[in-house]
């Protein structure tokens, strides 16, 4: 493992090597506020499956400073990672990104389309209109402010209520592994924060919001651009009953990119790819399989 700082302007992003560094390459996108750790299994399993695993954490979310709202909308964030890559020599790469992640790789797919040779999206943003209802308050400046600051109290109730499905919300042990996850570095939170607001939809539908549900995804879901990619081999995974983002978003890639390949968990939250990883590694390894022949071309 190797583990190398990459600048850009004012950030720093870490990124975390597996492998002998040359192709084929995967790139991994951490969620919100994560990193490495909620995508352990796949990035084990990936390890097998091609040369050169990388996770890239975004500014802010490993190492200072803070992310800036102005430069904290998904298509600037893309941007870091394409970044990343060119500083790194990565010609192609296989894409996998989760929550936030995700939502960055399919605008990474959007302004650098050389450079991805596939996309694995598990439970992604970008792809519908709605979010959990709280990040409506999440928008609200001193509301969101307090709840997007790092906290050690409360974490098992919102675990079990909102990240986790029923197949592991007894897991006291699972509970307790995904409350040790999480990072109370401050940077981190006034990144996420940063992503939140530079991510939010105009004024006037901010203010529909608290009284209308879904929306919260206008300002960065990729709508029917999705069609761009129709030619990008892509697979999307999500948990049936994730409240996060809802499962149902996968509707738009059959609406507009009907050759994704696109499977259900059942009894899975938002945290699929630790509450089922032998479900999902089944699904990226066969995925990341049919590609093989096409990433050794590429490399």
């Amino acid at each position: 493992m190797k583990v190398r700082v990459v600048r850009r302007d004012r950030y720093r992003l870490r990124v975390t090597t597996w492998g002998s560094g040359v192709g084929p390459h995967a790139i991994v996108l951490p969620g919100l506020s994560a990193d490495s750790r909620a995508l352990a299994p796949q990035i084990r399993m990936l390890r097998s499956q091609v040369a050169t695993v990388h996770v890239i954490d975004l500014p802010g979310m490993a190492l200072p400073p803070s992310l800036l709202t102005a430069d904290a909308s998904f298509p600037q964030l893309a941007d870091q990672v394409a970044h990343v890559a060119d500083e790194l020599g990565i010609r192609r790469a296989v894409v996998v990104g989760h929550s936030l992640g995700g939502g960055v790789a399919l605008h990474l797919a959007l302004r650098r389309p050389e450079l991805v040779d596939g996309l694995v999206l598990i439970a992604p943003a970008a792809l519908g209109r709605s979010l959990h209802w709280i990040y409506k308050l999440y928008c609200l400046p001193l509301i969101g402010r307090a709840l997007l600051y790092p906290r050690s109290s409360g974490q098992r109730g919102f675990v079990r209520r909102f990240l986790i499905g029923s197949l592991r919300r007894e897991d006291h042990a699972f509970v307790d592994m995904l409350i040790r996850h999480g990072n109370k570095a401050r940077e981190r939170a006034l990144s996420s924060r940063a992503i939140v607001w530079a991510n939010q939809p105009s004024l006037w539908r901010r203010i529909l919001m608290l009284v209308t549900p879904g929306g919260e995804q206008a300002a960065f879901a990729v709508g029917d651009r999705l069609r761009e990619l129709s030619d990008v081999p892509t697979l999307v995974l999500w948990g049936n009953e994730d409240r996060v983002i809802c499962a149902g978003d996968a509707v738009r890639c059959r609406d507009f990119h009907q050759r994704a390949e696109i499977h259900v968990a059942r009894g899975a939250g938002h945290m699929l790819p630790l509450e089922a990883p032998a479900w999902t590694n089944r699904y990226i390894a066969r995925f990341v399989a049919s590609l093989r022949p096409a990433l050794r071309e590429a490399a």
